[in-house]
């Protein structure tokens, strides 16, 4: 598979589909590509589809330290131009979403359309202890203790419980495959999410933008899609009933089909 050099560090990333546009998805934390297993064969029909994995996560560069939101965004403008692609469709959850609102904000003559699922736009008290939580379990380097401490924060209380074994296998899989560096990597990571601080910039986005929060998600709940959605001008909202904060997965058809709605819409939009 191929890698973008970027001075020291390798970004891991995949193209796939057909069609005249693009669309990228972007990680959450604790994701990689492998992740969007039912988004990308659904998009692919008739989308040029470019998922990469961060600096610090996945099979890119497991970095430590100098992880920011504008190093990601410029990590993905490079990708782009070594790919000779100016301009696309952006489709982020959680961490994903908020590196697109930078892109956004650092590079609005390239985005056609953004989609932001289960975002915030800044780390608040609640947020900040949730994550410090993270970074804390991370650091006992049990990996599948930490999945036990994460993954209730992740799934909905439905999915969770019609999903035990799942997750139960998951967790045993995640514990036996994660390494110290991910962990260290994945802190990082975790300390950028914590001086997020963009709402008073979300005026600034002015390209059609859908914001899509999931009812019973506890770790980023719909209070705070509701806050960008009213910053952005001219931006849609959507609530997703009964998922949690992996709403990509635990809903993955009616997810699927609200972004593609909305990014055909958007084409037409920039068309005419």
């Amino acid at each position: 598979m191929p890698n973008l050099q970027v001075k020291d560090v390798s970004l891991f990333y995949e193209v796939s589909g057909q069609g005249a546009e693009t669309v990228a998805f972007l990680n959450g934390v604790a994701m990689s590509t492998e992740r969007w297993a039912a988004q990308t064969p659904f998009f692919s029909n008739n989308y040029h589809v470019l998922l990469h994995d961060f600096r610090g996560q996945g099979r890119s560069t497991l970095v430590s330290e100098g992880i920011t939101f504008e190093t990601h965004a410029r990590d993905m403008a490079m990708l782009l131009d070594t790919l000779g692609i100016h301009g696309l469709h952006i489709v982020g959850v959680s961490y994903g979403a908020e590196v697109g609102m930078y892109f956004a904000l650092m590079y609005p003559e390239r985005v056609k359309s953004l989609t932001l699922g289960t975002a915030v736009s800044e780390s608040d008290p609640f947020l900040k202890a949730m994550i410090e939580s993270w970074i804390e379990s991370v650091r006992t380097y049990n990996g599948k203790l930490f999945f036990k401490v994460m993954a209730p924060t992740v799934y909905s209380k439905s999915f969770y419980a019609t999903h035990k074994k799942w997750l139960d296998d998951y967790a045993e899989l995640f514990g036996a495959r994660v390494t110290r560096e991910w962990m260290d990597a994945f802190a990082e990571l975790c300390r950028n999410f914590l001086a997020l601080d963009v709402t008073d910039r979300l005026g600034e986005i002015r390209v059609p933008t859908l914001v899509i929060s999931a009812d019973e998600d506890i770790l980023k709940p719909p209070s705070y899609g509701r806050i960008i959605h009213e910053r952005i001008p001219g931006s849609r909202f959507a609530i997703v009933q009964g998922a949690g904060h992996a709403l990509f997965l635990e809903k993955a058809d009616e997810f699927n089909h609200l972004v593609s709605e909305f990014v055909q819409s958007s084409s037409i939009w920039s068309a005419e």
